[in-house]
């Protein structure tokens, strides 16, 4: 066989393959693919906002940052339902241009995201990644273990739940030390993404 171009010959007289059209189709499924992902996550949360303060700064200096738009994500720790509103507990992750945590990257701490009425904990359950964004309201000062962590309050204007992956278990990995729900490598916020509790 010879190859000229963009065309196969298989050398017999007047039999040349195309390849155009299924190298063509196939980029464009792709590229259809990826703009229908895209166009499913809200704008907000694919937008940065201009100058939004950390998780450290919240921690540290909270009375600077009242009323402060954010955007903010990471792995949920726990979904509990108030009389009025329900409060997720995340653990923070440094963002994507998207807006997607990047899980494998360090943890900047805690904080909690308040939203507006129920929240079905079997949707919003641990281990989910998620981002938010809202105004930061104070900070809550809850015990964790023997600690207490001051946790950012963020009123969720717009969020995105990210579809589930597939993650490979470590039941039977000998080097997987089990997980710690609040210490890890003597680190109390850093958290290592997609162990799952069995």
């Amino acid at each position: 066989a010879k190859i000229k171009g963009t065309k196969l010959k298989l050398g017999f007289p007047n039999t040349m393959i195309s390849i155009h059209t299924p190298i063509r189709s196939g980029c464009l499924i792709v590229t259809l693919l990826m703009s229908a992902c895209s166009s499913s996550i809200p704008v907000e949360i694919r937008q940065s906002v201009a100058s939004a303060p950390t998780v450290a700064q919240l921690r540290s200096q909270p009375d600077n940052y009242v009323s402060q738009q954010v955007r903010w994500g990471g792995i949920i720790l726990t979904t509990e339902n108030k009389r009025d509103a329900s409060w997720v507990t995340i653990v923070a992750f440094p963002l994507s241009e998207r807006g997607e945590p990047i899980t494998q990257a360090q943890s900047p701490g805690r904080f909690i995201a308040e939203f507006r009425g129920f929240l079905e904990p079997l949707e919003y359950s641990r281990d989910r990644v998620i981002t938010v964004r809202g105004r930061f309201l104070r900070t809550e000062a809850q015990k964790v273990g023997e600690y207490s962590y001051l946790y950012p309050l963020v009123e969720v204007d717009q969020h995105y739940l990210w579809p589930q992956r597939q993650e490979p278990r470590y039941d039977n990995n000998p080097d997987y030390r089990g997980y710690d729900p609040w210490f890890y490598d003597g680190h109390p916020w850093f958290y290592r993404p997609h162990r799952h509790i069995h």
